[in-house]
């Protein structure tokens, strides 16, 4: 199941994202990142980079647009339903590009698209976070991208033998 929803400070929520104790989320332990639009883009919970480092380079094409934008910030949380068995770091690395993928965020294979990451906290679920200007300077497509990105899940949840998380239409 997905949350999207944008927001428009970076480093606040990565902060909250990469905090220790309780979130408005759940219990968080061990919050890395488990995928990226760059595969050499540091980790701060695992190398010397802060994350001011990482907003700094999340934010990059969002301050180069060429006119001030309010909310460029998204933020997706992708879970898994209660009872389904926890899913490995590469799993839901792969999960979350499909997801970015579906919402028009950085198709697969567009070396130009938004710049993202995915990360982990916690055992059921994955946090998708992307600035919303493509390194090539344009805005992403995004339109209709709920619907995207909700019809992916249903396809991988039924890929990986997970639980339904759509609530049934009986």
């Amino acid at each position: 199941m997905v949350h999207p929803g944008p927001r428009s400070r970076t480093r606040d929520l990565l902060r909250e994202l990469y905090g220790s104790g309780k979130s408005r989320y759940e219990q968080q332990s061990d919050p890395h990142l488990i995928a990226t639009w760059d595969p050499f883009e540091p980790d701060p919970a695992r190398t010397d980079a802060t994350l001011d480092d990482l907003a700094a380079h999340l934010n990059r094409p969002a301050e180069c647009y060429a006119r001030p934008l309010g909310r460029y910030v998204w933020h997706c949380t992708a879970l898994t339903a209660r009872h389904d068995r926890p899913l490995t770091d590469t799993t839901w690395a792969w999960i979350a590009a499909r997801l970015i993928d579906a919402a028009g965020i950085a198709p697969l294979g567009d070396v130009e698209a938004c710049r993202w990451v995915a990360l982990r906290h916690a055992r059921d679920h994955v946090h998708l976070v992307a600035t919303l200007v493509r390194q090539d300077g344009r805005l992403p497509e995004m339109r209709g991208n709920w619907y995207r990105m909700r019809e992916t899940c249903d396809r991988i949840e039924a890929e990986l033998g997970l639980l339904p998380t759509r609530p049934s239409r009986a």
